[in-house]
């Protein structure tokens, strides 16, 4: 009877003790996700961040509506400019879209002809997408520039030219289909990613200065658990802001080049797109558009979050704002000026020693990165190594504002 009692009074003990203890638990996680959205208001409701943030909507949607304009092309007697030109080589390529044979070459030419009126400013002024681009891979002409050109007499077989050789060295058919949606999407993002990256420095580096500089850590520190998870709160929320920002811009950038241009030819070679063309020697632009564009955007992503480390690095040495935004420019664009050196010392110098020093930090750098990501590498290997570097920078440099801050307060610096 007693042990019956007993075994109740005991079951109920620990069922309080469970409610109470999932009660802390759910306290806990509701304080720090408090934190949490309480640093992201801080960064997101500040003027200059919403500001810089339409700016950059607006340079995006501009630069892109520039690259509209600019596209032109010409079908039967008829020129056309702008958003006209891409929906009649849209219409245009449907026929011959999919595997490249001699037969739809030869189809093209007898078609369309090769170009034969060069302009001063936009190259070819009598050609459109499918017989340039059969005049610039198959044909024995070219078009460098509007005095140096070559028009075609020839159309050479798949197998004799460089598609042939890269459809040897991959095994895949070579695919036909318009790429210059892509084309414009990474110039696009390349411009508004740029743009974007100092809209994160702008709204990043107050994170940890301004509470020194407006005397608050006094007061944000006071609870119990307040000195650590502050910390990481506001890491978080900079982290959070980092990348809504890219991919805001990403998505915003695939919507209109799909809307306006479409979202086929991720089969092609993406040395259609690549600046400086196909090149059999040279792996990375004998993939698929596909992959080209995934792995591009990946090691642009990581170039946003080593900029956001970097960036609260310099926030939690720096006691004011203005200086923490400054330094984060200087060391953003410092890539830039050891660019310069390069090309000065490379020639006076030891090339292994300059390149060293010039690669490792100017290849794994945000800006180069963002800017960059995936020119003057061969492979995928060569973009794997430096993306893995980015990585080992992005949690160092988190680690030492985590270090650098929570000494700083601990021992009194405000």
């Amino acid at each position: 009877m007693y042990g019956s009692r007993i075994g109740r009074c005991l079951f109920v003990l620990c069922a309080e003790l469970g409610n109470c203890e999932s009660n802390f638990l759910i306290d806990k996680k509701e304080f720090n996700m408090r934190l949490y959205k309480l640093e992201l208001y801080k960064i997101c409701c500040r003027k200059s961040f919403i500001i810089g943030a339409v700016c950059t909507m607006g340079i995006l949607l501009l630069f892109f509506l520039i690259k509209v304009a600019d596209e032109c092309t010409y079908v039967d007697g008829i020129r056309y400019e702008g958003f006209q030109a891409v929906q009649v080589n849209r219409q245009i390529i449907k026929e011959y879209q999919g595997v490249l044979t001699d037969e739809k070459v030869k189809s093209i030419v007898e078609k369309y002809g090769f170009p034969g009126k060069v302009d001063e400013n936009t190259g070819y002024r009598d050609g459109n997408y499918l017989n340039e681009f059969v005049e610039f891979y198959l044909s024995d002409g070219y078009c460098y520039n509007w005095d140096d050109y070559k028009l075609a007499t020839r159309v050479y077989p798949i197998a004799d030219t460089d598609l042939g050789e890269a459809a040897r060295l991959t095994g895949k058919d070579i695919v036909l289909g318009y790429t210059n949606g892509w084309s414009a999407f990474s110039d696009v993002l390349q411009v508004a990613l740029l743009i974007g990256g100092i809209l994160v420095l702008i709204g990043i580096s107050p994170v940890f200065a301004n509470e020194r500089q407006t005397k608050m850590l006094q007061l944000l520190f006071t609870s119990k658990d307040g000195l650590k998870k502050n910390i990481c709160a506001k890491i978080a929320a900079a982290l959070t802001v980092g990348f809504c920002v890219w991919f805001g811009i990403v998505v915003i950038d695939l919507l209109l080049c799909g809307m306006v241009y479409g979202f086929g030819g991720l089969k092609c070679l993406a040395g259609i797109i690549r600046i400086g063309g196909l090149n059999t020697y040279v792996p990375i632009t004998m993939l698929s558009i596909g992959s080209y564009i995934t792995v591009m955007l990946l090691r642009t992503l990581l170039g946003f979050m080593l900029l956001c480390a970097v960036t609260l690095c310099i926030s939690a040495y720096f006691k004011s704002t203005f200086s923490s935004i400054v330094t984060s420019m200087i060391c953003f664009g410092m890539p830039v000026l050891m660019f310069i050196l390069f090309n000065i010392f490379y020639n006076l110098l030891s090339h292994i020693i300059v390149s060293l020093m010039y690669a490792l930090p100017v290849y794994s750098s945000p800006i180069y990165s963002i800017l960059y990501p995936m020119d003057d590498c061969r492979s995928l290997r060569g973009v794997y190594v430096f993306m893995t570097i980015s990585a080992a920078e992005f949690f160092l440099f988190l680690a030492i504002a985590y270090r650098i801050e929570r000494r700083l307060i601990r021992n009194g610096v405000i």
